[in-house]
């Protein structure tokens, strides 16, 4: 998948800074690097059933391992710090090395702050190094799956290859010469800068990698079973949806067909509508990551991208209403769709900018205009429930969720997704229970007495 834009990460909670959303329900990360290596994840679906089959295969292999002695948050800061320093040349002695050093002062207290950070840091980068390597070698394994670890114990022993084994003991116990510092300081910071960088950034996968693993653990989510192609009818089937972020949520089953690949969602304020566009929008989205989602069981196909449109405001800045941006944000999917992309698109209350009979004459003409691509999946929800009897003779699969009247109770909102058309009025029905209307009637006949 590799279409998405801010709106859409914003109405699947995917990046919104005011509330809790999926990063930080997957956030166990220890490191700086490793918190913006699961984040670049989640801007970065993935568009083949091979990369998210082997990122479940990593993501399940890291909860039966343990890389926590590796994870430093401050070590690493350090060590970022420390390749960030310029280059220098090779200095072959330890007074080659302090006459090279007599321009930038080495007897001041900078100096020497920063000749006790270069040899912590060859230490630090030494002892990461060898960890990384004792535990890729320990992870071997010739399954395709687990492939990317043995790329990753590639480019480790690319770095180990030139470091003397005697040396490193000595590295290791942090216990080395002048001499030795001037050699690896040289070698980490210039010759093999970039191979140290690519180290740093297989500990920030492995940093990424635990954490989705550890927040997962005793948690009812599950890896859902990828579709490379549309082989049969099937599109997207989930049993026991449910939303991360609603304690004692409603589950749900979803079967989506590609001969009713279009949903028209109908209900009242407060039903769960748009609820239920995010957490079936969540479990795809989730699913080309690569991470599990919050089901029992889910089957979904490969889709070109993804696209929410659940929150959608006004935009002040070009002075366009929340209608102008509706319109153009289905002008954005209309050129989508008519490229060959295959997408997947939650829709929650399009046209409420416009009057009530412009809004059903455009909802009509869109379903219509969305209902020829097959291998796209479209689930919109509205209030305008007039125009279901002309969709019900389509191929537009008509859904609601369902909500019980009672006089002593009020309304009971199930949540559960059923197929038909909403018929409740809650409006009218809310209006009479508190006696609005008899209100204001006694109210005219009082005046009028009086």
């Amino acid at each position: 998948m590799s279409i998405v834009d801010k709106q859409t990460l914003a109405d699947l909670n995917v990046t919104n800074n005011k509330y809790k959303d999926m990063i930080d329900f997957f956030d166990c990360t220890v490191t700086l690097g490793g918190r913006d290596m699961l984040y670049s994840y989640f801007l970065e679906p993935l568009s083949s059933k091979l990369e998210i089959e082997n990122r479940q295969h990593l993501i399940l292999f890291m909860q039966e391992v343990d890389v926590s002695d590796l994870l430093d948050k401050y070590m690493m800061q350090d060590l970022e710090q420390y390749l960030s320093l310029s280059q220098e040349p090779y200095s072959p002695s330890r007074a080659a090395y302090y006459l090279e050093m007599v321009s930038a002062n080495f007897l001041s207290l900078d100096f020497k702050k920063r000749e006790i950070l270069v040899k912590r840091s060859v230490h630090e980068i030494a002892k990461i190094t060898e960890g990384l390597a004792v535990f890729l070698e320990s992870a071997r394994s010739k399954d395709h799956t687990l492939s990317i670890l043995e790329e990753y114990g590639k480019r480790v022993n690319y770095v180990l290859e030139d470091i003397d084994r005697g040396e490193l003991t000595q590295l290791l116990k942090n216990k080395f010469s002048k001499e030795l510092m001037i050699k690896y300081d040289y070698l980490f910071r210039n010759i093999k800068r970039n191979a140290i960088r690519e180290v740093f950034h297989i500990l920030y996968h492995l940093d990424a990698l635990f954490s989705v693993a550890k927040c997962i653990k005793g948690k009812a989510l599950v890896f859902p079973e990828i579709d490379e192609q549309i082989a049969d009818s099937d599109m997207i089937s989930i049993h026991g949806a449910y939303n991360l972020f609603i304690e004692g949520a409603i589950k749900n089953d979803v079967e989506i067909k590609r001969e009713s690949n279009l949903w028209y969602l109908t209900g009242a304020n407060m039903t769960g509508k748009s609820t239920l566009l995010k957490t079936i929008g969540s479990c795809v989205y989730l699913a080309h990551l690569g991470f599990p989602v919050p089901a029992y069981a889910m089957k979904t196909v490969l889709f070109d991208g993804i696209m929410a449109t659940i929150n959608l405001g006004d935009n002040l800045s070009t002075g366009a209403s929340h209608f102008f941006n509706e319109v153009l944000r289905v002008k954005h999917l209309a050129k989508l769709l008519a490229s060959g992309k295959h997408m997947f698109v939650l829709m929650d209350e399009l046209f409420k900018g416009t009057n009530h009979r412009d809004a059903s004459e455009a909802t009509l003409e869109l379903v219509n205009g969305l209902k020829g691509y097959k291998n796209s999946v479209f689930l919109l929800s509205s209030h305008i429930t007039e125009i279901c009897p002309i969709l019900r003779q389509g191929c537009t699969a008509l859904k609601y969720l369902d909500t019980q009247l009672d006089e002593q109770k009020g309304i009971i909102f199930t949540y559960q997704l059923l197929d038909g058309t909403a018929e409740e009025k809650l409006g009218m029905w809310l209006l009479r229970k508190e006696r609005v209307f008899e209100i204001l009637w006694k109210g005219k006949l009082e005046r009028k007495q009086h």
